[in-house]
């Protein structure tokens, strides 16, 4: 699509709009629509209400944290490169069975 240059009647209406006195009488005495007073707006957030939102962004965190470690041990096991610590294993699994029996009391 070409733009071809604005026809005479575009271009008298535009020397008529920017001529016409009683629009730059307008533009001229208008007001602005929208006041600023110097007062703030302040929010009061509960105590409650932060530990829901640091506790809500450490979620966020962890998941994704947790993702990229999945991640990273698929690509281990996929090259093959992947050993687990038998020690390491181990502990994990007492220490999860301790919270287990502990927990049920």
């Amino acid at each position: 699509m070409k733009i071809t240059q604005r026809g005479p009647a575009d271009t008298d209406l535009s020397k008529l709009v920017q001529n016409d006195k009683t629009v730059n009488q307008a533009r001229k005495t208008s007001e602005p629509k929208v006041q600023q007073t110097g007062d703030s707006a302040s929010v009061n957030i509960s105590k409650e209400a932060r530990e829901l939102q640091r506790i809500a962004e450490l979620a966020r965190t962890g998941d994704e944290l947790r993702a990229q470690k999945v991640n990273q041990i698929k690509e281990q096991i996929a090259k093959g490169e992947y050993s687990a610590d038998p020690l390491q294993v181990s502990k994990s699994i007492a220490r999860s069975e301790v919270s287990r029996i502990l927990g049920d009391k």
